[in-house]
């Protein structure tokens, strides 16, 4: 009953949205540069996110229905999520400096874990030498990785649907996680959101509805993921071991530090735009809009089937990790090569 509530609730949010914005005047125009889609699309991805996670919460407590002791975590990564997505919005409205941006970040992230006191404390064992454990030092390195993911997400949000697409699959696996574990209801909360969204995204309702996430959409998705990532990874309670995370958002990870390393050994600014990403790669190659969703999605159920694999067979932290890195360093070759090549 609560997730048919959610399911109705997203969808009516998520189809007032678009006009509302359009209204507002929030919308995205192609340049024939980076933006090569038809027409003005409304930005209110991130809103209609947003509001929803926000009404089912609340709807939730009002049910009764709470995850284990995280209920407050989990709402409290939606709420200082508010910050990131309104620096968003003005940087939609009007393009701000990162500087700005990475300040909001950082404040929001720190101010979350003096909150809820939740971070990295054990990385695991990722090098086969036993576990990591941080301790305060753990508070940096926790801003770092969400600042991180929540950029990677952001520079990962080509068009229509790539990062609803990652984000769907990826919790889709969190809440398998969670039903293992007969914990953490709430997940799952999320994967019905992020389908409706994904259904928005790619214009299968209409071209009236169609929307982006903007970049107050992706940086609020991959902020809340990345905090909800750390609150689900830490503590006797947690449901999956922290290398998990790595291949739950794999390729919007692997595809900003190539990103980065690329831009600095090429001596340009880290967030100068261009066309050097996975998806822009095959959509310039001739691959249509839906195939590369396609195929995005082809990879985040592979490499969250691996994570999920190595959670039940318990396979060492160790061999995932280098796993992970090998992954990366494959990728980095195509996308150098496809670089090179244009």
């Amino acid at each position: 009953m609560f997730y048919f509530l959610v399911f109705i609730l997203s969808a009516v949010v998520f189809a007032i949205g678009p006009f509302l914005f359009k209204y507002l005047g929030i919308v995205d125009r192609p340049d024939g540069v980076r933006k090569k889609h038809k027409g003005e699309i409304a930005l209110s991805g991130g809103f209609c996110i947003l509001v929803s996670l926000g009404l089912s919460f609340l709807i939730a407590e009002y049910l009764g229905i709470t995850d284990s002791n995280r209920p407050s975590s989990l709402t409290t990564a939606a709420i200082f999520g508010i910050p990131v997505f309104l620096i968003g919005l003005l940087d939609d409205i009007k393009p701000r400096k990162p500087v700005l941006r990475l300040i909001v970040q950082i404040l929001c992230c720190w101010g979350f874990i003096l909150a809820t006191d939740v971070y990295v404390r054990d990385l695991g064992n990722l090098f086969g030498f036993g576990n990591i454990y941080l301790g305060e030092l753990g508070i940096p390195i926790t801003i770092f990785m969400v600042v991180g993911i929540t950029n990677a997400t952001n520079m990962f949000d080509g068009f229509d649907g790539i990062v609803g697409s990652v984000a769907f699959w990826a919790w889709s696996t969190v809440s398998f996680f969670a039903f293992m574990h007969s914990a953490y209801s709430l997940t799952f909360m999320h994967t019905v959101i992020f389908g409706v969204y994904f259904f928005f995204a790619t214009g299968l309702l209409g071209k009236k509805v169609k929307m982006f996430l903007g970049d107050s959409g992706s940086m609020v998705i991959g902020f809340i993921a990345s905090l909800q990532l750390v609150i689900l990874s830490q503590g006797d309670d947690a449901i999956f071991k922290p290398v998990c995370a790595l291949y739950l958002v794999l390729l919007p990870l692997i595809d900003a530090l190539t990103t980065f390393i690329s831009r600095i050994r090429a001596r340009k600014p880290i967030w100068s735009n261009d066309r050097n990403h996975f998806h822009f790669i095959l959509y310039d190659g001739g691959v249509s809009k839906i195939n590369v969703i396609l195929i995005i999605s082809l990879i985040t159920i592979i490499s969250c089937s691996i994570c999920v694999y190595g959670h039940i067979y318990q396979v060492p932290e160790y061999i995932l990790f280098y796993g992970f890195l090998t992954i990366w360093f494959f990728y980095y070759l195509f996308l150098n090569e496809q670089s090179n090549s244009n």
